[in-house]
């Protein structure tokens, strides 16, 4: 039961990882992509997280921009004689008022692997009910929290600030950034071509011997951001450490979505917990909001 137990938490944890980069994917560009990151091999340096956020929800709020996209999440690892590749799915919208949906399913893998049964999460940011809710659709139950304003600090709103440009970190000064505005992007399920992209390119290479490596690790990122749909609209990082993780919205339906995606669904039982990966989750006094409203 225990090990169970710490399987479940590991899961979810990975959930939340892409459930944070799902959240700056919907909000805005990416302030961290090229910019500062931990050392070499520290912390975070293998994972992907769309706009380089990692550690909670959070993100820009965008209003005026309301859509709604299917995600693709791809990951690919070559090893010797051996190769790894999964992919996670899912749903993400926003509302004009700047509410944000995103909805995941993963994978029959890790912990969920024995039951071969695929595990669907959504987390839920309403502006208006200034609630959060965190949605276990498999089990049919949510948790509500109550969204709380916090002062800006005291250099500046960063949520809304532009995006880092290379700044900080050991091995920054060995990066390169090319950045085209004017690029191009053609969504892949309905072929439509957006044009106006800024197609942003880091390329960071890691000095042999930095971190005790034979040779020099190059690592590259290329971003597609839109600005007039407030949208990463696909995003790839390749390492050869950890190999080649893409995100890539396609379907993409300009204009407000359901307004009923962005409260539970009133068949669905609230409860009372610690969030994804056993961790209570705090927003000012950390009061849980009342459920929603039925009907």
């Amino acid at each position: 039961m225990a090990v169970r137990k710490a399987a479940l938490r590991t899961g979810l944890a990975a959930m939340v990882a892409v459930g944070v980069a799902l959240v700056v994917a919907a909000q805005g560009p990416p302030g961290g992509f090229g910019g500062r990151r931990p050392g070499p091999g520290g912390p975070g340096e293998g994972m992907f997280a769309v706009g380089g956020l990692v550690g909670g929800f959070g993100g820009r709020t965008i209003t005026g921009k309301p859509f709604q996209a299917t995600f693709t999440i791809t990951r690919t690892e070559t090893l010797p004689d051996n190769s790894i590749s999964n992919m996670t799915m899912g749903t993400v919208a926003r509302y004009t008022d700047g509410s944000t949906y995103r909805d995941v399913t993963l994978p029959a893998i890790g912990p969920w692997a024995a039951s071969g049964k695929a595990q669907e999460f959504a987390y839920i940011r309403n502006i208006s009910k200034l609630t959060e809710y965190i949605v276990n659709v498999t089990k049919q139950t949510y948790e509500s929290f109550a969204i709380h304003e916090h002062n800006p600090p005291p250099n500046g709103d960063r949520k809304h600030g532009p995006p880092n440009k290379g700044q900080g970190g050991p091995g920054a000064g060995n990066e390169s950034v090319t950045d085209n505005p004017n690029g191009t992007y053609t969504d892949p399920g309905t072929n439509t071509v957006y044009n106006s992209v800024d197609d942003r390119k880091v390329t960071r290479t890691i000095p042999a011997g930095q971190i005790g490596n034979t040779n020099a690790i190059v690592i590259t990122s290329e971003r597609w951001y839109s600005p007039a749909l407030g949208l990463v609209l696909e995003e790839t990082r390749s390492d050869p450490r950890f190999g080649t993780t893409t995100y890539q919205l396609s379907n993409i339906v300009v204009g407000n979505p359901p307004a009923s995606l962005f409260v539970p669904n009133p068949a669905f039982a609230p409860v009372q917990g610690k969030g994804f990966g056993g961790h209570r989750r705090h927003h000012g006094n950390g009061n849980q909001a009342p459920p929603p409203p039925q009907g």
